[in-house]
């Protein structure tokens, strides 16, 4: 609990901030949208391709804790999806974020410090797997329904954007560059790394920002505790909880690797979630308060998962 404690510190604080300075110097919602699209097109590709770059992928892949994270995320999402709009109801722009949010953890930020505290030096494999997984499977598929979406309504347009929005869009091109590199054992040109280094570490704080400053302007009115809870559990019970059957029961999953699956996994909704829904204009106030609830949350529920993980594979 005090790891993911002292992790998570500073999310809270950003966000604190940005609640404190929302509404003076300008700072509106047409400052959240501007935090958003810097964060989403601009400084996260440049974060991916460098650090997915530096990645040893080649010695330390495992195509099948890659298949089964990523299966289990699509199928997630997507019955997120249906359930969401078939049953409760909700639009489809914000069907699709809150499936989105049952299966995008806060992985960049918490997950690699966490993974490096709870796994140590082997957790180069994870970190890069889950990494990939981000960027080329869960974001790049949840913009791509999103940008599906907005079609003329005809199969065949919403099919062709389903596509271009999933393979051609900032994450995917900079995880492919990076993957690129990597496997080529090519080294960014010191130039090029230092303005990559420079501009990528900016999309956290930004994103984060621009969610506090949403969650302070939202704040009036009751609070959507009814669409908020399922999210936040289906995130921090539900998700570990079918990886942990599946890897260790179905596949039968290396302890090592069920454990790094479970952790990936039982981390709180990720920030580019409420980016991606604030940009769809769907509502994202249940996104930003789910966000703001799980990580909370999750400095009980992830030392816990940790421990019953690890209890299992007899550590």
């Amino acid at each position: 609990m005090l790891q993911f404690l002292s992790t998570s510190t500073p999310f809270f604080a950003v966000i604190a901030f940005g609640a404190l300075m929302s509404g003076r110097m300008g700072l509106g919602p047409e400052a959240i949208r501007i935090l958003n699209v810097f964060a989403f097109f601009v400084a996260a590709p440049a974060m991916i391709l460098r650090v997915v770059a530096r990645q040893p992928l080649a010695e330390v892949w495992n195509m099948v804790f890659f298949g089964a994270l990523s299966a289990i995320a699509v199928i997630i999402l997507l019955v997120g999806l249906a359930i969401a709009q078939k049953v409760l109801r909700v639009p489809y722009l914000d069907a699709v974020s809150r499936g989105q949010a049952v299966v995008a953890g806060n992985f960049t930020f918490l997950g690699v410090p966490l993974m490096l505290a709870f796994l140590g030096d082997a957790a180069a494999g994870p970190i890069a797997i889950g990494l990939i997984i981000d960027g080329a499977v869960v974001l790049p598929f949840a913009y791509g329904l999103l940008e599906a979406g907005r079609g003329d309504g005809s199969f065949s347009a919403s099919a062709w954007k389903l596509v271009r929005g999933t393979l051609i869009n900032p994450f995917m091109l900079s995880i492919l560059g990076g993957v690129g590199l990597s496997l080529a054992q090519i080294a960014i040109p010191d130039p090029i790394d230092r303005f990559l280094g420079f501009l990528g570490p900016a999309a956290a704080p930004a994103g984060i920002f621009a969610l506090g400053l949403a969650t302070r302007q939202w704040s009036g009115g009751a609070w959507p505790i009814r669409a908020v809870l399922p999210l936040v559990a289906g995130k921090l019970i539900l998700h570990p909880l079918i990886v942990f059957v599946v890897m260790a029961y179905v596949l039968r999953l290396d302890p090592f690797w069920v454990k790094a699956g479970v952790l990936y996994s039982a981390l709180p909704i990720a920030a580019n979630v409420f980016v991606l829904a604030e940009r769809a204009g769907g509502d994202a106030r249940v996104i930003a308060l789910a966000i703001v609830a799980s990580t909370a949350l999750a400095a009980l529920s992830f030392p816990i998962a940790s421990w019953l993980v690890t209890l299992w594979a007899g550590g």
